[in-house]
């Protein structure tokens, strides 16, 4: 068994779990290279025998920061996010049941990220933040798919439409969580345990269970993909894409046009 060394995604691999910790800087961005990475490494453990369910999670404060969207300003096809959808939905297409321990901010596309999870688990820091709109844009990353099929419709509009973050302790309310801890310290562990307790039933049946379960998803993610990218890429040539991107950098409230 050769486990795979990548820049910026490591893979360990205890009584059948695998970690992936995403250590992408202090944001921990996604950027082509990382989701690269992270399919890598899901692609290692559908193949690795001896894996049987995966924590993701990552390094520092911030689960993921999303898109840097200094990259974005101003974007059209040359800058267009669809290799980054594509990859998620190679992670999407997985067989091995995944844990998320979200222990800071997962922000836009790291909302996201968490999202592909079969579960998360946050800590007490945890905030989920679909902010698209306060950016000027279409929600991306299969997150109009993914957000309804965990919490229903009326929850994700809520996220969605308003863009506010969510806590640890909303989160768990809403289903956006399925467990919390107040100890940031023990939040991994909590995971892990929750990892384990996949990995020792039977790997065949809850691997077939889980691609039954998630068959409506799977299509419904890569419909959702390419109808949010569509939007998005049109959306990025708004004077409210600039505005948002423009305020955040800022740190200001942003002066929204219609236009």
């Amino acid at each position: 068994m050769d486990i795979p060394s990548l820049p910026n995604v490591s893979i360990a691999l205890a009584q059948h779990v695998a970690t992936l910790e995403i250590n992408a800087g202090s944001f921990n961005f996604l950027s082509l290279e990382v989701m690269t990475q992270l399919a890598d490494a899901w692609a290692w453990c559908d193949g690795e025998p001896d894996c049987r369910a995966i924590v993701l999670c990552s390094a520092g404060h911030v689960f993921c920061g999303g898109v840097d969207f200094r990259s974005l300003a101003g974007a059209g096809q040359e800058r267009s996010p669809q290799q980054l959808y594509r990859l998620a939905l190679r992670l999407v297409q997985g067989r091995k049941p995944c844990i998320a321990a979200v222990q800071g901010a997962a922000v836009g596309a790291g909302l996201g990220l968490a999202m592909l999870a079969d579960q998360r688990v946050a800590g007490p820091k945890a905030k989920f933040n679909a902010s698209f709109a306060q950016l000027g844009f279409h929600a991306g990353f299969g997150l109009s798919a993914t957000l309804p099929h965990t919490i229903g419709l009326q929850a994700a509009s809520r996220m969605l439409l308003m863009g506010q973050p969510v806590g640890a302790e909303e989160a768990l309310r809403l289903g956006l969580a399925d467990a919390a801890t107040d100890n940031q310290a023990a939040l991994r562990e909590l995971a892990l345990a929750r990892a384990g307790v996949i990995a020792g039933n039977a790997p065949i049946a809850v691997q077939d269970m889980r691609q039954t379960l998630r068959a409506t998803l799977m299509k419904d993610f890569e419909l959702a993909i390419e109808h949010e990218l569509a939007l998005q890429l049109s959306h990025m040539q708004t004077r409210d894409f600039i505005e948002g991107v423009s305020a955040l950098l800022a740190k200001r409230a942003p002066r929204f046009v219609g236009a």
